[in-house]
C-alpha cells in the first residue's frame, strides 16, 4: 500500500509540474457528473454482487498540442454500490453495501478530431461505508422484513488503473464543450480491509463534464 501511495504522489507531481511548464495550449475545466456500474468479486464465492451509484465532482483538461495532453478527474462524491439476492425456499436473504470516495485520476491524454483516449492512476480516499442484510418470508399471513446492520471493515484508501475513451462536443467556438465519456477502472487494491480476503470492486462509469476553456 505504500509503494503505491508513494508511485501515485510520484506520477501526481510529474503530471502537474509537467501542466506547469508553460507549454499548455488549451486549458479547460469544468463540473461532471457520472453513473457508475460497479461488480464486486471475491475469491471462492459464486454469487454476483453488482450495483450503480453517481459521481459529482469536477475536470481539469490540459492540451500540450493537437494530440497530446494530461486529463485530471476529481470526484467529490463517488458512489460505489452493489448488492446480492438469493431466494431459498419462502426466504429471500438481500445484502447490500454502499461505499463513497473522494477520488482523483491523473491521467494522460491523446486526442484526434474531438475523440480522446485516457490512462493513468486512480486514487480514492474512503468517505464512508455501510452494509445492511434484509430477510424477507413471503407466503406466509405476516410476511416480515428483518433488516441487519452489518460490520464493514472497508479499506481506507484504493487504487485502481483508470482508462477509458470520449467526445468534445463545441457548445460554443473557443468558450464551451461538452465531454462524453466511458471509462473503466481497473482495481489494483482490496475493497474490505480483511485479511486473507482476496475481494476487489470493478467499476464502470459514463461520464458528462460542461467544460469552459480559461
Amino acid at each position: 500500500m505504500k509503494n503505491r501511495f508513494v508511485a501515485f504522489t510520484v506520477f501526481l507531481l510529474l503530471l502537474f509540474a509537467a501542466a506547469n511548464t508553460g507549454f499548455a495550449q488549451d486549458v479547460m475545466l469544468g463540473p461532471r457528473i457520472t453513473g457508475n456500474y460497479n461488480i464486486y468479486n471475491e475469491k471462492n464465492i459464486t454469487l454476483s454482487y453488482n450495483g450503480i451509484g453517481v459521481g459529482i465532482g469536477g475536470t481539469v483538461d490540459i492540451s500540450f498540442s493537437k494530440h497530446i495532453g494530461i486529463m485530471a478527474n476529481l470526484t467529490f462524491f463517488d458512489m460505489r454500490n452493489f448488492s446480492n439476492s438469493t431466494t431459498t425456499g419462502t426466504q429471500t436473504k438481500d445484502r447490500s453495501f454502499t461505499f463513497t470516495y473522494l477520488t482523483i485520476d491523473p491521467m494522460f491524454k491523446a486526442e484526434f478530431s474531438g475523440f480522446y483516449m485516457v490512462l493513468g492512476p486512480s486514487l480514492g480516499i474512503k468517505l464512508a461505508a455501510s452494509g445492511e442484510e434484509t430477510v424477507s418470508t413471503t407466503g406466509v399471513n405476516n410476511p416480515q422484513n428483518q433488516i441487519t446492520p452489518l460490520d464493514v471493515n472497508a479499506t481506507s484508501i484504493v487504487f485502481d488503473i483508470a482508462t477509458g475513451v470520449g467526445y468534445t462536443f463545441t457548445l460554443s467556438q473557443n468558450s464551451m464543450y461538452m465531454g462524453t465519456d466511458f471509462m473503466v477502472y481497473i482495481p489494483l487494491s482490496s475493497t474490505f480491509n480483511v485479511p486473507g480476503l482476496v475481494n476487489s470492486e470493478f467499476t464502470m462509469k459514463f461520464g458528462v463534464t460542461l467544460k469552459f476553456k480559461i
